[in-house]
């Protein structure tokens, strides 16, 4: 109602553009999940193993251990097997952002995670982490049911899709291609 100057219609007009929007942002920021989980992912079992996330010699912080064994105590108490696969997809996006974060910065990030951004001609961890905070920030708006009709959309689906380019063109055209937000906005 704020933002509608207190008329009703306009108001209900504001919460069906930012439910469109919203909905429309799900299939590139599902894309940017899946690429940032996978790729990252990928580069971790190349340096450790395909179970990673079992393996002591990674050096994680207590926060990032804490969040690897509660997604496995989901899968177990979901009565799923905990395989590398599951576990993957069972990890925060926060999880996956906090990675790139500057306490990696001597270890994980130059050690083998940076090989995931090669794609864009690689990018300095700091831009990086940049990047995919303000991201999963966006995306916790959308996932918290938060307006987001008065940002701006045409850009930040823009950074989406640069984003996703950093791991895989292939990919970022795929998302782009997929993606209603240019309609819907």
């Amino acid at each position: 109602m704020e933002a509608a100057g207190q008329d009703l219609d306009a108001a209900i007009g504001l919460y069906e553009k930012n439910t469109r929007l919203s909905e429309a942002f799900y299939s590139p920021l599902q894309c940017l999940e899946i690429c940032l989980r996978n790729c990252l992912s990928r580069e971790l079992s190349i340096r450790y193993g395909d179970e990673w996330f079992r393996n002591r010699s990674v050096p994680l912080n207590t926060g990032s251990q804490q969040m690897i064994f509660d997604a496995i105590e989901e899968l177990q108490r979901d009565r799923r097997e905990v395989l590398p696969g599951k576990v993957i997809a069972e990890l925060k996006f926060s999880f996956w952002v906090g990675l790139l974060g500057p306490q990696y910065d001597a270890t994980l990030w130059r050690l083998c995670l940076y090989k995931a951004f090669l794609a864009g001609g690689g990018k300095p961890r700091r831009a990086v982490h940049s990047r995919f905070n303000a991201l999963r920030r966006f995306r916790n708006r959308i996932a918290h049911h938060e307006p987001i009709f008065h940002r701006d959309t045409t850009a930040t689906h823009a950074e989406i899709i640069e984003a996703i380019g950093w791991m895989c063109r292939h990919t970022a055209a795929w998302a782009e291609q997929q993606s209603r937000v240019p309609d819907v906005v």
